[in-house]
């Protein structure tokens, strides 16, 4: 019959596929950020976006549904 199938066989499989799909992951990424259109930010919108970063860091935000229900 056929060559026995080992736990470790279906790992380095698995593995491999796992890698491959990683590279195909960052091909695809590339191609979309290339495709974005670059823009300015001005300084004041650049700060803005720090703001929020930080207020996200320590949990200051707001889910979508309450948005919605103010």
């Amino acid at each position: 019959m056929g060559t026995q199938v080992t736990l470790e066989m279906i790992y380095d499989e698995v593995k491999q596929v796992n890698e491959r799909l990683s590279l195909i992951e960052d091909a695809l990424e590339e191609v979309f950020v290339k495709g974005l259109p670059k823009v300015t930010v001005s300084e004041e919108e650049k700060d803005e976006i720090k703001r929020s970063i930080e207020e996200m860091n320590k949990g200051n935000c707001v889910t979508l549904e309450e948005l919605k229900s103010s």
